[in-house]
């Protein structure tokens, strides 16, 4: 590249630093040392591009399908690489956050802003979580309260179908000119409110984000993450106007706290905390029409875990690490109806890796990882993963990597019972991916990834279609596709991004999924075509325009009224956001979603998308 060129570029790129990430292998790395498989998506941005709740931001990323059923912060769901909502670890700074009684993650409750970015992990991860690591990993990560500069920021927003939010997050320290912080504190809470467009799909929200850190000794440092959260929301029925009973409502909840210490001394690196976390979901149901039925009832989780890694690096080049987990997770279904049956368990588990990471010249490098689990109620498990990349140029990587997972039974999976008695077995998947990172010298200029992936997974829990309800085993799945993702400057003021999953699925069990899906059919709702096309544009220092569009291809779902497979409508949303600075640090925005007025469903049979919908808002900082 000529100097004058290399000029030009530079002054039109924003001076940024290098990215790093987290969840790959628990430790901080060059997010250009990372697998095609991890991306970074950063808070401030997607706040700034509308985005409110994880699912909505999540569905931009490829590999990821998710969807809200009847818009923001409604019930979710999560399919990455094609694999169920139940199969992906959701995490806030590292800590895994209380799954729920049926094994998957409520993601409207988890809020966006607040946050200093979202790192997502595709593909087996059981080795460095444990776990419900089959899909992936999710953390949310908080802005670090000794680096992060002082000061915070105000939102308010309001606009279609009675929305009503507020916002403040607030960061101190006490760094002063020269000298590095020793103490910080990190404060986030938010608040919504929407009335929904259809019948009985109004939703309150609140949601509480705390990190604070203590520099104890140089290289050592203690933190606390902490978080709450709490929902009321309506349950509307699968089409507008047939809600069933309108006081149909499902109250739910969540929290975090966790203490923990960091430390790093060059050589040796690790961490260690405490987490004691829990979920509850109260639900009140009366439904009518041909499946009617009541179900009164609350369920309940609290969650422990101690964790502790470290790595030694020995020489340059060659590190070594190890770790040790305790978990304990105690469930408890409550019945608030006549006829219920209560029923409570209590769950253990014990696990520790090791892991080697060995640059073996200065393009390869390679990473291996082996854990081993013990339950107090399954068989033991074994996990691992070995990864090997290869530079191409100063920009291009090749990775390849193949790895191991599983995922335990969920309360909600042995409540009533299992088929024949039989006890149930972890899920349990190989993964194998193959792909390239890109990573421009100039920060921002121009990133990209490639992926081609593929999952068998095996001993995938199902219900008995004679009973409904009854747990059992069935044989074998797969899922397997690519993986493109694009970020780009081409110009001062232009950043252009995309991404688009291929993906296929196969059901290979003989006896399918409850009736729904025969030997041979492809999983539900899964697209298996998903392209996300955006661009944002700074014309003038004062103004943000930004566009992104998003189609699907390739669904298919089940209907329960006529009891066969249907064909979703292709279809593609566009959403629309401004951003105006009108003061120093006070800015005013517009968003506007569903922009064309798509009808096809995003979720799920009969459960349409939002209409057209335009919100204002106020952000002020300070």
């Amino acid at each position: 590249m000529s100097l004058p060129l290399l000029s030009l570029l530079l002054a039109q790129a924003p001076a940024r630093l290098p990215e790093t990430v987290v969840v790959e292998t628990r430790q901080a790395s060059d997010l250009a040392e990372a697998s095609p498989s991890v991306s970074r998506l950063d808070g401030a941005a997607a706040v700034e591009a509308g985005y409110t709740t994880l699912g909505g931001l999540l569905s931009s990323a490829p590999g990821v399908y998710a969807t809200e059923q009847s818009g923001e912060g409604s019930q979710a769901s999560l399919f990455i690489r094609g694999m169920n909502s139940t199969h992906t670890a959701v995490l806030l700074d590292g800590r895994r956050l209380p799954q729920g009684f049926s094994g998957s993650y409520e993601l409207g409750r988890y809020r966006v802003y607040g946050l200093s970015s979202i790192e997502l992990l595709r593909g087996p991860a059981s080795s460095a979580y444990g776990a419900n690591a089959i899909g992936g990993v999710v953390d949310m990560r908080l802005p670090d309260p000794l680096r992060s500069p002082a000061g915070g920021s105000a939102l308010a927003e309001g606009g279609s179908y009675g929305r009503a939010a507020a916002a403040v997050s607030v960061t101190s320290n006490d760094a002063a000119s020269g000298r590095e912080a020793t103490r910080g504190l990190s404060v986030t809470a938010t608040t919504t409110r929407d009335d929904g467009w259809r019948d009985n799909g109004a939703r309150d929200a609140t949601t509480a984000l705390l990190s604070a850190g203590w520099k104890l000794a140089p290289g050592v440092v203690a933190d606390l993450v902490g978080s709450v959260d709490r929902g009321h929301a309506g349950l509307p029925g699968s089409a507008p106007g047939s809600s069933g009973d309108p006081n149909d409502w499902q109250r739910d909840g969540g929290w975090l706290l966790s203490p923990g210490v960091r430390f790093d001394n060059g050589t040796v690196r690790g961490a260690a905390f405490w987490s004691h976390a829990g979920s509850s979901v109260t639900s009140l149901i009366d439904t009518t029409g041909p499946f009617a039925f009541t179900s009164h009832q609350r369920y309940l989780l609290e969650r422990d875990e101690l964790t502790a890694y470290a790595d030694w690096t020995v020489r340059p080049g060659l590190s070594f690490g190890a770790g040790v987990t305790y978990e304990r997770n105690d469930f408890d279904q409550r019945m608030l109806s006549p006829g219920g049956v209560d029923w409570r368990d209590v769950q253990e588990s014990f696990g520790g890796w090791l892991r080697t990471d060995w640059r073996l010249s200065s393009a390869d490098r390679l990473r291996a990882t082996v854990r081993q689990d013990a339950f107090t109620e399954y068989d033991g498990r074994t996990s691992g993963e070995l990864a090997w990349s290869h530079r191409l140029t100063k920009e291009l990587v090749l990775h390849a990597k193949a790895g191991t997972s599983y995922r335990t039974p969920s309360g909600n999976d042995l409540a009533y019972g299992t088929a024949g008695g039989l006890p149930l077995r972890p899920e349990s998947s190989v993964g194998y991916e193959i792909g390239l990172r890109h990573e421009d010298l100039l920060p921002g200029a121009l990133s990209w990834t490639f992926t081609v992936f593929r999952n068998d997974v095996e001993d995938l829990i199902d219900f008995d279609p004679a009973s409904f309800y009854l747990a059992y085993n069935i044989a074998e799945a797969r899922t397997q596709g690519a993986e493109l993702w694009l970020e780009t400057r081409p110009a001062k003021g232009v950043r252009l991004f995309g991404s688009a999953t291929l993906l296929s699925t196969e059901v290979l069990s003989p006896l399918g999924y409850l009736g729904t899906a025969a030997q041979g059919e492809q999983l539900l709702r899964r697209p298996d075509f998903a392209l996300s096309l955006g661009a944002e544009l700074i014309p003038v220092e004062d103004w943000i325009f930004g566009l992104a569009v998003t189609h699907l291809r390739g669904r298919e779902d089940f209907d329960f009224g006529a009891f066969a497979r249907v064909d979703l409508p292709d279809a593609t949303y566009a959403r629309l956001w401004i951003r105006r600075t009108i003061a120093e640090n006070t800015e005013i925005s517009l968003r506007v979603e569903n922009l064309t007025g798509e009808d096809a469903p995003p979720a799920a049979l009969g459960f349409g998308p939002q209409p057209r919908s335009a919100y204002l808002g106020l952000t002020r900082r300070f």
